[in-house]
């Protein structure tokens, strides 16, 4: 009904005489070859061509194992400014500390729990002791991508955020309809453009807003590139591993905030870590300080930005890092294993409007 309501006022509409310059919207919807593919007849035409074809093709895909526990290691995160660190478990018992790991974003591994009198310490990466007051245990992601077969036959990627799917492309979805989750593989099975965004067909009489949705896009190896490499798009927050021409992996990222930006080019890993510390603050005031202990499987490609796993958040498909390009620990398990030294990495943005982003860069 609102389809027809919309088309109805641009038969009625009446535009000034442009002359040659462009069709009116009466010739937009009744001549659609002699006009530009723009206006009301370039919605026509896109919304005619959109269908979901009565067997979807299936994603060509290769099942991957799913651990009980996706990292060895266990974390927590500090809740405490300037928590205190202590030596022994009689010096926590005194009260004697012997550092502190100042005030910001601060996780540290725990390797173990220690009874001391009425309080309990964790056993820290530095071999240090932390009170389990001043932390909270944390779960990292058990977010993992797609280990490809072939290239899809059909645009392809995941919901970033949880959506009521909409009729028509273009209008509010009533409330009466189901949402769905944030993570929900789609496929795109035809595309309108609605004033500055698409809106992408995913099921029968579902659309979505292309701001909610992460598309995986294919390109051929850059210039003097063979074999192995890694594809990073800064847009759609998405990360694509290649041999040479075929897709392999496909999964989500976070990429380097606005001031703080993961930068394009073409790039190849110097360094490779099964885990690292990563620590700094970039703000004058350090407000932004962070402190993270054994950060997964580090690929430094560029200086000191590396792909890599995380635990402390649970936001793939949207910027919020320092630089560094973040995965979930099983893909960065993944990629870790299967990449080496040298494997190149290509960063590009398509330079579209109102990238996703967090407002506040947590971590490298």
């Amino acid at each position: 009904m609102l389809l027809e309501l919309a088309l109805a006022a641009a038969l009625s509409f009446t535009p000034p005489d442009v002359g040659d310059a462009l069709c009116v919207p009466r010739a937009q919807l009744s001549e659609l070859t002699a006009c530009e593919p723009v206006g009301p007849g370039a919605y026509q035409a896109q919304y005619a061509a959109a269908h979901v074809p009565a067997q979807p093709p299936e994603l060509p895909t290769e099942k991957l194992p799913r651990p009980t526990k996706v990292l060895e290691q266990s974390y927590a995160r500090v809740l405490t400014a300037g928590a205190p660190l202590f030596n022994s478990v009689e010096d926590a018992q005194a009260g004697v500390a012997a550092d502190s790991l100042g005030k910001g974003f601060v996780f540290v591994q725990t390797l173990g729990a220690v009874q001391a009198g009425e309080q309990v310490l964790y056993q820290t990466r530095s071999g240090k002791l932390i009170r389990a007051v001043d932390v909270q245990p944390v779960e990292p992601s058990r977010w993992q991508g797609l280990k490809l077969t072939a290239k899809p036959e059909l645009p392809f990627g995941w919901l970033v955020k949880s959506i009521r799917p909409s009729p028509l492309p273009g209008i509010a979805a009533p409330t009466s309809i189901k949402r769905l989750a944030r993570g929900t593989l789609i496929q795109i099975f035809g595309t309108v453009r609605v004033g500055q965004w698409n809106w992408y067909l995913i099921g029968h009489n579902q659309w979505v807003e292309q701001r909610v949705v992460s598309v995986v896009s294919f390109h051929s190896p850059p210039e003097g590139v063979a074999g192995r490499w890694v594809q990073v798009d800064l847009y759609e927050q998405t990360l694509v591993a290649y041999e040479d021409s075929q897709p392999v992996y496909a999964t989500l990222i976070s990429s380097g905030l606005e001031k703080w930006a993961t930068q394009p080019g073409l790039f190849q890993v110097w360094a490779r870590l099964k885990d690292d510390r990563m620590r700094g603050a970039y703000e004058p005031d350090g407000s932004d300080y962070y402190s993270l202990e054994a950060v997964p499987y580090v690929m430094y490609f560029d200086g000191d930005r590396a792909l890599h796993g995380q635990y402390w958040h649970d936001g793939l498909g949207y910027k919020r890092s320092h630089g560094c390009v973040n995965l979930s620990p099983l893909d960065a398990r993944w990629l870790y294993e299967w990449s080496a030294l040298g494997t190149h990495v290509w960063v590009f943005d398509p330079s579209k409007p109102e990238a996703r982003a967090e407002a506040v860069a947590e971590g490298p």
